[in-house]
């Protein structure tokens, strides 16, 4: 059997995957979304929004945001329904304590949990959010089966999915152009700003070797979600899928 997994273009032990991408995440932490802004040209609050508008969100709804990052999501969540709960779940302490002191700095301090740990040993709620969320977080992922089947696991019967994460566009020439951007500029806008330029080489590649739309559909349904859907952004280089569960 192969434990072997994709750590951007190379392939390393499974066992060590986790802690090489959070490896990535501590040297990035603190510049994060400067960097988000300037790789996206700020295009990354749009595609945040629209994943909003697809949540559909409902008060005292329950919340589980997965591989939270900085927490400009959960803060999004919270500013346009403070009548809700959210969980922010993600491995690295680094980008979990900058999402806390940025939730809190903003007021918020009721109806919040913060989770250290990958979705992978996630498994200890059942059926408890109505919502789950991972934005640009699944492709980093060591075991994406074992993720979602853990998130399957704590929604509740009904509840939702909803992943948002790049792709490679299917037309050529803008295959091209992405893959020379991501290439090229990233590192060294990764060497200029945050003063590392092999963690945005290494996140340039986990885009290549990162699932089609079709196969993520396809492991949706294996893990059991229904009416699955997806849905490309503009530029074709970012796509969302929502699924439920029955």
């Amino acid at each position: 059997m192969n434990d072997n997994v994709k750590f951007g273009l190379k392939n390393i032990p499974k066992s060590e995957k986790t802690d090489k991408v959070s490896e990535v995440f501590s040297s990035v932490a603190k510049k994060y979304d400067l960097m988000n802004d300037l790789m996206s040209l700020g295009q990354h609050r749009l595609w945040k929004e629209k994943l909003h508008s697809m949540a559909k969100i409902k008060n005292n709804e329950t919340i589980l945001d997965v591989a939270s990052g900085t927490g400009d999501l959960a803060l999004k969540f919270m500013k346009k329904n403070k009548n809700i709960s959210v969980t922010c779940l993600d491995e690295n302490k680094e980008m979990l304590e900058i999402c806390k002191d940025r939730l809190l700095d903003n007021g918020f301090f009721k109806n919040l949990s913060f989770i250290n740990s990958s979705i992978e040993k996630f498994s200890k709620s059942e059926n408890k959010y109505n919502l789950a969320t991972i934005s640009f977080g699944f492709r980093n992922f060591t075991d994406h089966e074992k993720a979602l089947k853990n998130i399957y696991k704590s929604l509740k019967p009904g509840g939702r999915l909803i992943i948002m994460d790049f792709k490679n566009p299917n037309n050529g020439i803008l295959r091209k152009i992405f893959s020379s951007y991501t290439d090229n500029i990233l590192p060294v806008l990764g060497e200029k700003v945050v003063g590392d330029s092999e963690s945005y080489r290494y996140l340039s590649d986990s885009i290549k070797t990162y699932m089609s739309v079709d196969q993520v559909t396809q492991l949706l349904s294996r893990t059991g979600f229904i009416n699955i859907k997806s849905e490309s952004m503009p530029g074709d280089f970012v796509s969302i899928h929502l699924g439920y569960k029955s």
